[in-house]
Parts: structure tokens; C-alpha cells; sequence
């Protein structure tokens, strides 16, 4: 089978990006109703989180491993190199995947889809006070980390991005910059864009609307800890330069 890795923050927009992939890929969007989607009558199927619950996303691929032509799979919240096919979560390259020869990997890429730090951030603070999601297994409120380990999470796959170990595309390039995205879809999946981006959806939006998700911070809503973090962080000032998004004064 085909495999792509692909990583991101939560609350990135990174559904909607796939959805954009998977529907030039095979025609139609993926609804997420399930961990391990099969896009029918096709033989493309979509591990997503596939960090959360590992032994569930395993046991799903191994019913399944012999219907899959390409696979890809979806990593939240995790660092660049995170990989559920190696017994210690790494990934050191495609022939030390411990499952290669079990799913009989034809191993392609592994890609980030980053967004502005900011934005993402006032997504998940946004979903918090919402309580958009619940725990699958007790119903509890799911909270994504707005301190410390988020600010660590993004710092690592953007430099992860800086230093060009990963394949990566921004959420502001593939919204906005139509070559841009197209240059990506052709080189990283040997994809034409046919559908465009006006009819993708994603998962649940933390602001309830999908429509200008790019002024979405609001400093105010943001801790005293986070924002102190924030400003003494001179690698997040230096990366968010780096990939072209501006320090914002809070």
C-alpha cells in the first residue's frame, strides 16, 4: 500500500486541507464519522488521529491492510518525526518502519500542514470555552493544551519546516496562493488541483463559521502564562519569522 504521514496541530485547519487532497484524489470529501474512513468504491482509505489509541488505529489497519491501495494517516499534537509503525514512536526513515513488511509499506511521504501559531492558538482557546468535543470514552469535556506543551508542539514541526526535514504546506499559502497549493498537490501526490477549494469542508469550525479564519486572535483571551511564555520565547519569535508570519505584540 501507499503511505503518506501527515502531521498537525489541532484546530489547524488541516481536515479542510485534506479533505482538498482526498477529494482530487478519488472525487469526493471524507466526513470523519469514523477513525479508519474507507472511501468507497475506491481503494484510498484515511487513518485519522491516528496517535490517539493506538492499539485501536493497529487493529483497524490490520483488518483492513489488504483492501488498502493508499493510506494516509493523520498525527495530532505530536512531534515532526512521530510515527505509530516503529515500537518507540520515531521515525528514523521509511526502511525502519517496524510494520513495513507486515503492510507492505510502498512508503511516500510525510508532510506537515502548519498554520500561523496565533491563529491556531485562538482555535483551540475558542474550542475550550465552546467544549466542541467530548472524550469518546467517558463524554468529559476533550481540552486542548493552551500553555506549554502546545507552544512546544508547534515549535517543533515548524522547525521541523525551517530546516527542511519534512514536507510541509502552509494553511494561509494553501487558502490564499493558488499556485502555491497547486505546486504542492502536483509535486507531493502527482495531483492536478480539478475541484478548487470553495466547496471543502473540514471538521467542525471552534468559531462556528468557516468564513475569515484568518483575524481570529484576540490577545484578551489569551493567560497571563501564555502570554508571558510567549514573550520570553526567542525560538518561537525566530520560527515564526522564518516561515513568514509576523510577532504579535501581546
Amino acid at each position: 500500500m501507499k503511505i503518506y504521514e501527515i502531521i498537525g496541530c489541532s484546530r489547524s485547519g488541516h481536515h479542510g486541507i485534506l479533505n482538498w487532497i482526498i477529494q482530487n484524489m478519488v472525487g469526493f470529501q471524507c466526513n470523519w464519522q469514523f477513525k479508519l474512513n474507507w472511501m468507497s468504491d475506491t481503494d484510498l482509505y484515511i487513518l485519522g488521529e491516528a496517535n490517539h489509541d493506538i492499539p485501536l488505529s493497529l487493529q483497524l489497519l490490520d483488518k483492513e491492510k489488504d483492501k488498502i491501495g493508499t493510506l494516509l494517516v493523520g498525527y495530532e499534537d505530536t512531534p515532526w518525526n512521530y510515527t505509530i509503525f516503529r515500537d518507540d514512536r520515531n521515525y528514523l526513515g521509511p526502511n525502519s518502519l517496524d510494520t513495513k513488511k507486515k503492510y507492505n509499506f510502498d512508503y511516500k511521504k510525510r508532510i506537515i500542514l502548519i498554520r500561523d501559531f496565533y491563529s491556531n492558538l485562538s482555535s483551540r482557546i475558542k474550542s475550550n470555552e465552546k467544549q466542541i468535543f467530548t472524550k469518546w470514552d467517558t463524554g468529559t469535556p476533550h481540552l486542548f493544551d493552551v500553555e506549554e506543551n502546545f507552544i512546544f508542539r508547534w515549535k517543533n514541526q515548524a522547525r521541523a519546516c525551517v530546516e527542511n526535514k519534512i514536507d510541509f504546506l502552509r494553511f494561509e499559502d494553501w487558502l490564499e496562493n493558488k499556485d502555491v497549493r497547486e505546486d504542492f498537490l502536483l509535486k507531493t501526490f502527482g495531483l492536478k488541483d480539478v475541484w478548487g477549494i470553495d466547496s471543502v469542508e473540514g471538521t467542525v469550525s471552534s468559531f462556528g463559521e468557516t468564513k475569515h479564519v484568518k483575524n481570529r486572535f484576540d490577545p484578551n483571551k489569551i493567560s497571563d502564562k501564555t502570554k508571558d511564555l510567549i514573550r520570553k520565547d526567542n525560538e518561537l519569535h525566530y520560527l515564526l519569522g522564518k516561515l513568514g508570519y509576523e510577532y504579535k505584540q501581546i
